[in-house]
């Protein structure tokens, strides 16, 4: 009798019981990663329109061929400046070694000063011509490409209804070979545009915003 109530006792359990929860545990960790993959799917398409929302085309309208030349004329005087502060010190040493007269100096440095003058002042009237103007799909804002006083490439945005006529300017260039280019948010800024030089692609737009 002892022995009897000593055994240990199995409980036995039906064949679908087990069947099913091994379906059950087989499952459930399958469908976490199934619904991680759906959602970071979701993510990227929803990232990938953001992006083709805020893209558009620009198309160029006029281009200058000359805005190289332009550009390396403005750059000039970075060099003339170094030639100068490089020049000016090797003439006084050779001036104290008798190498060269003392005059050396005085001519070395007025050179260098009067041609770093004369193009610092080209740069002035060169400075802020537009070389490429490009306008969206939209066809209300530009890009305008232009060199600044340094001979560097500088892009502006520009909304068109923000660009000033010529007939409301209230003073005339006293240059004629360019047509300034002003903006109604900011008149210090001032474009120009050179159009005996440059290429129209697109007459009509062109003329629809700065005239013939």
């Amino acid at each position: 009798m002892l022995q009897r109530f000593c055994r240990p006792r199995f409980i036995k359990l039906p064949l679908t019981y087990c069947a099913g929860s091994r379906r059950h545990s087989a499952n459930t960790p399958a469908t976490e990663p199934a619904t991680a993959t759906s959602s970071a799917v979701k993510t990227a398409t929803t990232k990938k329109l953001a992006v083709e929302d805020g893209f558009t085309d620009w198309r160029p309208i006029y281009q200058l061929p000359l805005i190289r030349w332009i550009a390396a004329f403005n750059r000039l005087k970075n060099y003339q400046a170094a030639v100068t502060l490089a020049a000016t010190p090797l003439a006084f040493t050779l001036s104290q070694a008798g190498q060269v007269s003392g005059e050396a100096i005085g001519i070395c440095a007025s050179l260098g000063v009067s041609g770093l003058i004369t193009l610092s002042l080209g740069s002035y009237l060169t400075s802020n011509i537009i070389g490429f103007i490009y306008i969206n799909d939209q066809q209300d804002q530009l890009r305008l490409a232009y060199v600044d006083f340094w001979g560097r490439r500088q892009e502006a945005l520009v909304d068109i209804e923000d660009i000033l006529p010529d007939w409301e300017l209230k003073r005339t260039t006293r240059l004629g070979f360019y047509q300034p280019i002003c903006l109604r948010t900011d008149k210090k800024q001032r474009f120009k545009i050179l159009q005996r030089f440059g290429v129209i692609t697109d007459p009509l737009i062109f003329e629809g915003l700065f005239g013939q």
